[in-house]
């Protein structure tokens, strides 16, 4: 669900800022949307070894870095009339990002009583996703600079 309210939401967010506030205004927002799949694991584990207040500053305060960071260069690299399609499909593939790669790890363990292949099968992933990006972008010249 939240992937999806993610790429419902994030082109009115885009709207609804200058450009160059864009990347901040879509970051906040999809630390909200990131902050809800990460809590069901995390928030449990952490409360207990630091607390409910640490927690979720804690959490927000990485999920704020991370989303930020991305959707800010996402609105340097991309033209500015595709931004709002680009990002939802960004906060599309990270909904699918947080709800596939659980039950994966869940299905290897189950089969094999470690997490080996699912470790693996994560880190293929990351450079198959690595070198498209490289690909995609390496070449082109940003459509304007951060």
């Amino acid at each position: 669900m939240a992937g999806t309210s993610f790429a419902v939401g994030i082109p009115f967010v885009n709207a609804w800022y200058r450009p160059e506030r864009r990347g901040f205004a879509t970051g906040v927002f999809g630390a909200g949307m990131g902050g809800t799949a990460l809590s069901t694991s995390l928030t449990p584990r952490l409360t207990g070894w630091i607390g409910r207040g640490w927690t979720h500053m804690l959490m927000a305060l990485f999920l704020g870095l991370g989303a930020g960071g991305v959707f800010a260069l996402v609105a340097g690299v991309v033209e500015q009339a595709k931004v709002g399609t680009v990002t939802g499909l960004v906060g599309a593939a990270g909904g699918l990002g947080g709800y596939f790669p659980p039950i994966v790890m869940g299905a290897v363990f189950a089969a094999t009583g470690a997490y080996t292949i699912g470790y693996l099968l994560l880190a293929i992933t990351a450079l198959v996703a690595l070198a498209y990006t490289w690909v995609a972008f390496h070449t082109r010249e940003p459509a304007h600079r951060l």
